[in-house]
This record gives structure tokens, sequence and C-alpha cells, in this order.
């Protein structure tokens, strides 16, 4: 059965090294970019190895901000943008 929901997925160039405050220093191997993501980002970053739908990474999201999936979906929405501008993760 197929979905017609795009997949996202974290690009295989891209390592994460968890920092203590939670959040992660983001390298990207193809690129050789260096950033430093907030707990969310590396939340999601951490999420989609395997390809997986938006609505897949509410959840996650959700439970580590202590809120309702319907409050975490336009956070998670905006977040992947960010993301998917930085080249870290593919739609298809």
């Amino acid at each position: 059965m197929f979905s017609d929901t795009p997949t996202i997925r974290r690009v295989g160039s891209l390592r994460l090294r968890p920092e203590p405050d939670g959040g992660a220093r983001v390298v990207d191997d193809s690129t050789f970019a260096a950033a430093q993501v907030n707990q969310a980002a590396r939340i999601l970053l951490e999420a989609p190895r395997e390809p997986c739908a938006e609505r897949d990474l509410v959840t996650p999201l959700a439970s580590a901000a202590g809120c309702s999936p319907a409050e975490a979906a336009a956070p998670v929405a905006r977040l992947l943008a960010d993301l998917a501008a930085h080249g870290w993760v593919e739609s298809s």
C-alpha cells in the first residue's frame, strides 16, 4: 500500500554529537558545514534515520516538550522546513 503522504529522512552525510544542554552539534560531511542545534531540532534529526511521515515526528517532539501532538504539529512543520532549507532532511 502506497501513501500520498511525503516521507522525510535525514541525509546520510549528517552526524550528530549530543550536547549536555539537550541540543547537538551537527556536522554535514558532504559540505563540511557545522552548526549547533537546540533540543527540538536534535530530536527531529535523530528520529528520521529511516524514511517516515511528518506526522510520525510529531509524537517524539510532543513527548519531549510535554505537550499534545496537536500543539506540536505546527512547530514540527516549521522546524522541518528549516532543516530542509539547510539540506539536512529530504522529502520524497
